[in-house]
């Protein structure tokens, strides 16, 4: 999915729903046994969710019954053996719609008049675009890559694959007196990154560059693409490897490009910081974010912050007032509702306060916990 696609996506899920929208999160597992246990705990926070809907005032049970038949649906039709680490399901009268997210999320229901999306922007925020570059001692090959979206790039879109001339294509270079087949090797590197010149000027994507190490070291050596060479993976053996195996073997280089995002998004805290153009904490964040000032919102990961807004009459500003602070500790224990729109209190402020960035074009990144100390868990970057 592009960036623009994920955006739209996102924009549509934020908009507001008629009272009760549903929003299931659950940890899960790729592999077996631990997945075959997720559809057990899947079910049973399915039926805490229809018994607090049926417990709830405020829905009729007509709408119940649509909402839970819409989820029940969205669940018969999830097989457990395509789990990622995490699953969130929207549901209400009128649709339901379920994602499979390759990060952890917390083991929550929530009702509201809309879908809690911070895990799916959260998840959206690391699907970094990347290429991919393998080395052999033969031929290089180029993949493009987003998240678990991986496909090769091929010789109309790029010249690529690059194929050695010389007898190196059989095996490793000859170190021990093999000076024209290291240098056919040598030319066949520079080769490579000479293609990838037109590729980095249409999108300055980062390069993850896998092969063993010699290789890598070589390619970094020749290469004139050195800001971008973002991360190494040194194992062999990958050239005729399938996209869903090259892309579990991708796994530690997009950790790597996930973390390096999050260093960029804590140095612009930095400069705001200096630059007199910054806010901490869910109150001054959340202001700044009414007044459509925050260009980066940065949030440690876990934080949940319910809260009610307060329009104080013949005030300027509304007032946000804290009704609970508290971490989701990367999921699991039994899941929780919000306290629905009755008495005002939504459940977790942090997902209005990103939606309200995203609309007026700024940025969110979700940082480990523990990178935002003294701030509560919550910082941005303000425009002015």
């Amino acid at each position: 999915m592009s960036d623009e696609d994920a955006s739209d996506l996102l924009a549509e899920l934020r908009r507001p729903r008629p009272y009760p929208a549903v929003s299931l999160t659950l940890p899960t597992h790729r592999h077996r046994p631990e997945n075959q246990q997720d559809h057990i705990r899947l079910r049973n926070l399915l039926a805490d969710a229809e018994k607090r809907l049926a417990a709830d005032p405020q829905v009729s049970k007509e709408q119940a019954a649509a909402v839970t038949g819409n989820l029940s649906e969205a669940v018969d039709e999830l097989d457990p053996e395509h789990f990622l680490e995490g699953l969130v399901l929207f549901a209400s009268a009128d649709e339901a719609r379920t994602y499979l997210v390759s990060s952890t999320v917390p083991e929550r229901v929530v009702i509201g008049e809309t879908y809690l999306t911070r895990n799916l922007v959260a998840a959206s925020a690391r699907q970094i675009p990347y290429l991919a570059l393998l080395l052999s001692t033969g031929e290089v090959r180029l993949w493009h890559g987003v998240g678990y979206e991986l496909h090769e790039i091929d010789q109309a879109e790029s010249g690529f694959p690059v194929i050695s001339s010389g007898v190196e294509r059989d095996g490793p270079p000859n170190r021990e007196g093999g000076h024209g087949e290291e240098q056919d090797f040598r030319n066949m590197l520079t080769e490579a990154d000479r293609r990838l010149t037109p590729l980095l000027q249409e999108a300055a994507l980062p390069v993850v560059v896998v092969g063993l190490r010699q290789h890598v070291v070589t390619f970094r050596e020749l290469s004139r693409h050195k800001a971008v060479l973002a991360a190494d993976l040194e194992v062999g053996g990958l050239l005729q490897a399938t996209a869903p195996e090259l892309v579990e073997q991708l796994a530690p280089a997009r950790a790597s490009l996930a973390a390096i995002d999050a260093e960029e998004a804590l140095k612009a805290l930095d400069a705001a910081r200096s630059g007199k153009r910054y806010a901490a904490g869910v109150q001054d964040c959340w202001q700044a974010a009414r007044e459509g000032r925050v260009g980066h919102l940065v949030v440690e990961e876990s934080v949940r912050v319910s809260a009610r807004v307060e329009e104080v009459e013949g005030a300027p500003r509304a007032a946000l007032v804290i009704v609970d602070e508290a971490s989701d500790g990367g999921g699991g224990g039994g899941g929780e509702s919000g306290q629905g729109v009755g008495d005002g209190v939504e459940d977790d402020v942090v997902d209005s306060l990103a939606e309200m960035v995203l609309d007026a074009d700024g940025d969110v990144t979700f940082v480990p916990d523990g990178s935002l100390t003294g701030t509560g868990g919550i910082a941005a970057a303000l425009r002015y």
